[in-house]
Parts: structure tokens; sequence; C-alpha cells
């Protein structure tokens, strides 16, 4: 049986399913399919462990095999990729988690390669850079595009991301006069106090640190970048 990726290339596409749905890009007509239950079970799950957003997970396992789908035999791809979510084979050396503690960490089984995937996404710069994360996972920008489309479709159909209440692009203000920091952490630098009204974008995130969901946020009046806590922010 041919794998997701050689009936991409057959097709003349990148590796990235494009997809066409309101507020989604590509070429594509039909929106990522509903989540398997066992996935979306492992989704969340190994969302929470990481402290990541499960929906990019479940949009890398759309875009790679439709969860699974088109992996069923864990075939070896035209590339030498392999399983539910397409590792090679040293990367999986690398980054290969028994997720579920039966001793073997099997690239074919999904409970493995799920964890995986979070394993090598945060090792990469998830979650407080998901654009470069998802780049080292699959080295074209029309993929990274691809996974935030599918994440976002995700997010709204199955509701939150198991990290926070905000998604990337999304414009916000504080509710309270608000320190942001030069990383995630009470105790970091401190680079403006930001006043309710003024008006920030979303860039990166969410990530936990010192009992806090924090946001990579650019204010935008302001023109500077910093770390905020999600639980003063609000939508603007």
């Amino acid at each position: 049986m041919p794998s997701r990726r050689d009936i991409l290339k057959k097709a003349g596409t990148s590796g990235a399913t494009a997809i066409t749905v309101t507020g989604l890009s590509g070429s594509a007509s039909a929106a990522p399919g509903s989540i398997p239950s066992h996935y979306l079970d492992q989704y969340q799950a190994t969302g929470a462990n990481y402290g990541i957003d499960w929906t990019y997970l479940a949009g890398v396992g759309w875009i790679e095999t439709h969860h699974g789908q088109y992996e069923a035999g864990c075939d070896e791809s035209s590339a030498g990729a392999r399983g539910p979510m397409q590792f090679m084979p040293a990367t999986w050396d690398a980054y290969g988690v028994d997720g579920d503690g039966d001793g073997y960490a099997n690239i074919c089984d999904y409970q493995d390669a799920i964890p995986a995937a979070a394993n090598y996404l945060t090792a990469s710069g998830a979650p407080e850079n998901w654009d470069d994360a998802l780049y080292a996972y699959n080295h074209s920008w029309s993929y990274v595009n691809d996974v935030k489309d599918a994440a976002a479709y995700y997010r709204d159909q199955y509701g939150g991301g198991g990290g926070g209440g905000f998604a990337d692009g999304d414009r916000i203000t504080p509710t309270a006069n608000l320190n942001t920091r030069e990383q995630p952490g009470t105790d970091q630098p401190i680079v403006a106090t930001i006043s309710p009204g003024e008006v920030g974008e979303i860039m990166n995130g969410p990530t936990t640190k010192d009992g806090y969901t924090w946001w990579g946020v650019h204010w935008l009046d302001r023109n500077v970048w910093g770390w905020s806590v999600e639980q003063y922010l609000t939508d603007a």
C-alpha cells in the first residue's frame, strides 16, 4: 500500500495537505477529517503531559497520515519515513518514546508515535516557537501553515487546545496593568507594563511556568514583544 507521502508526491504536492474551509488556506476541497476517539484521547493526554497545545499534534497527525488512516500497515514512504506521525528512523532513534509503557518504543504505534512527536516538537522549540518547531519536523513553510490551519480547525471543532484559551494571531488586551517579560516566568526581566486597552497579537505559546500559562505577545501599540500571563488577558 502506498503511504500518504507517496500519494501526495504523485499528486504533485510537497507532502502537506492543502485545505480549504472558511478561514483556512490551501487548495483542496475538504476540511480536516474528524479525529478517531482513540487518537483524540492520545493527542489530548500527550498535550497535557508535555504542556503543549494538543491541536498542533492533531494537525501533524492529519497532515502526515490522516490520523493513521494512510499508515495502517506502517509501510515505509519513498523517503523512508514510517508510522502514523511519519518519523525517519534516525529521528525516531533520537526522539522515540515508549508512550504506552510496554517496554518498547514502537514507531508504528500511535501511543508511542504521538508522544514522540511531542518530544521532538518541544526539543525543536514548541511551545515558545511553533513555527520553528514545525519547520524542524518538515522543512516546508507550506507544511507549517497547513499544520497550523488544521490545528485551528480542530481547536474550533473540539474546543480549546489543552494549553490555553488563545491561538496564534488572536488580538488581545490586558484586564489590568500587566507586566510583559522577556521569557515565561515571574522572575524574568520586565519588558514593559501594558495597560488595559492596549492591543497585542498572540505570536507564540502557550507554555507553563511558575503555575501560570504564558503567551508570547507582540504588543502592537508599543511595538514590543514579551511573555504575558493568560489569566490577565482577554479578547480585544
